[in-house]
């Protein structure tokens, strides 16, 4: 197989550690940032590369030299064999708006951040007569715990289970030969379902924020995992038994929290609390203003639509209603309306079984 080349798109905390640490492995790595955000790249685009420390995947740290740093998105992903999108599911579109004209044939473009991405991105690239011919994907977290600052960046974990999915998915291809490249503890899913219900991440924010939202949301800063309580652990485990049950009812088998974050960090306890106090998690402070928009990503891309699908399929929500009501209300925000419907997903008018097949076939 001849030489890959990786094309990241975002440079904020996520996308900059891993370009850095892929270049540290010996890849040719891109990094992409659009040209509205130009600030968060312009100190690496003069130095050249990012200087990398913390646990890295690679092994290695120090200043990781990348192969192009860019805001033109044609230049990122011209050669590009696999194209990382590492933003926050609010900036999905603008980057695929932005790169989209210029894939080619072949290529393969995975969401890192998940949140239904490839279903939600699939009518524009459909559209656009570019769907049939690559490979489109998503992940159900990010690799790493991890910051950054100007050109200097740290890792702090990194994720030892990771999964993925392509859509449709049986349309993989090559992908999981390409990433292993970089994250061999990636592992593939039958379809988007899988890498969504069994996300792992969105689950446990909202349980945490919400026994303490009153005082946390006032704070200039948290230790939003450290301060975790028994009561955001008899919400989580109450949400969990919800989305177990609804992606048992669309065939998939996923874990609850506390066992996915045993595989993804290594965190053990009897509950959360436990879990997450003992852990590097713990240890970090979180500002007000980031905790609001992690709960605002986690509640309009996530829990809305787990709702509607356990709708569609049966399945009572009562817990997951409540935390969106709830935290909707001390955030003010309508996430009935604002956040991803069904037809969003491509699902309007479908039956359970119905969806299940378009995820797998790409065939209504």
């Amino acid at each position: 197989m001849k030489e890959s080349v990786f094309a990241i798109c975002g440079a904020g905390r996520a996308g900059t550690t891993m370009a850095a640490d892929m270049a540290l492995m010996g890849h040719k790595v891109n990094l992409f940032e659009l040209d509205q955000f130009r600030e968060s790249i312009d100190p690496i685009i003069g130095r050249g590369g990012v200087e990398l420390s913390g646990k890295t995947q690679s092994g290695k740290t120090g200043f990781a030299k990348l192969n192009k740093v860019t805001t033109d998105p044609e230049e990122a992903v011209k050669d590009a064999d696999l194209i990382m999108v590492a933003a926050p599911a609010i900036g999905h579109e603008l980057f695929f708006d932005a790169f989209s004209p210029f894939l080619k044939d072949g290529q393969c473009v995975l969401v890192n951040t998940g949140c239904w991405a490839s279903l939600r991105m699939a009518p524009l690239l459909r559209k656009k007569g570019i769907l049939e011919k690559i490979t489109l994907a998503e992940a159900n977290i990010m690799p790493y715990l991890s910051d950054k600052k100007g050109y200097e960046a740290r890792i702090f974990n990194v994720k030892q289970d990771l999964k993925l999915a392509a859509f449709p998915g049986n349309r993989a291809g090559r992908l999981l030969e390409i990433v292993k490249l970089v994250y061999p503890q990636f592992r593939m899913d039958p379809n988007v379902l899988w890498t969504n219900f069994g996300s792992g991440n969105p689950a446990v924010h909202a349980p945490i924020a919400l026994p303490m939202a009153g005082v946390m949301l006032e704070k200039e800063a948290s230790r939003f995992y450290g301060d975790v309580t028994p009561a955001a652990a008899r919400l989580s485990e109450a949400f969990d038994r919800e989305l177990i049950a609804i992606a048992k009812a669309y065939g998939c088998v996923v874990e609850g929290e506390l066992e996915s974050v045993k595989k993804e960090y290594g965190y053990t306890g009897r509950d959360i609390v436990e879990a997450y106090k003992n852990s590097i998690h713990a240890e970090r402070l979180i500002p007000k203003e980031r905790i609001k928009v992690i709960l605002d990503e986690d509640l309009k891309f996530m829990y809305v639509p787990y709702v509607e699908l356990g709708k569609l399929a049966g399945i009572p929500t009562p817990v997951t209603t409540g935390i969106i009501n709830v935290l909707g209300t001390i955030l003010n925000v309508n996430y009935w309306e604002a956040g991803v419907k069904l037809e969003d997903l491509g699902f309007a008018g479908m039956r359970v079984d119905q969806i299940v097949e378009y995820v797998n076939t790409g065939m209504k």
